[in-house]
């Protein structure tokens, strides 16, 4: 396996609008998965009634799906290399090298556009200016 790809500042951002999109999209689906759940457990509440049983099921199917397509997109950042850290924060890191040492191009949904970078051995509180 060779040297796992690293972004420089500009090929970063130029990522933003696709990675944006995604995180929005987990998002969404974090939220359909949820009202499933809620649901899927509304529909237990019917004490055995074979018709709430059945929708429990269709809800448990459905968040199935929804899980899987969450996983999907997840691995879709995975397969850039993008890091998800935070996804509530919609901070993502990408890997990127500064001075001839890896460090990660720090970037969450508020900020315009990359801007900020932090050590590998570092966190989001540690983010300085590029």
């Amino acid at each position: 396996m060779g040297t796992p790809r690293t972004y420089s500042i500009d090929e970063a951002n130029a990522l933003v609008p696709e990675v944006r999109a995604v995180l929005l999209q987990i998002a969404v689906e974090q939220r359909r998965l949820a009202t499933a759940h809620e649901e899927m457990h509304r529909s237990l509440e019917g004490d055995g009634d074979p018709a709430a049983m059945e929708r429990a099921g269709r809800h448990e199917s459905e968040m199935t799906e929804i899980a899987e397509g969450i996983r999907t997109l997840e691995s879709h950042l995975a397969g850039l290399g993008i890091q998800l850290r935070d996804l509530e924060m919609g901070l993502v890191d990408f890997p990127a090298e500064r001075d001839g040492r890896r460090v990660w191009l720090c970037w969450r949904l508020s900020d315009p556009q990359v801007a900020f970078w932090h050590g590998t051995n570092e966190g989001y509180p540690s983010r300085k200016p590029w």
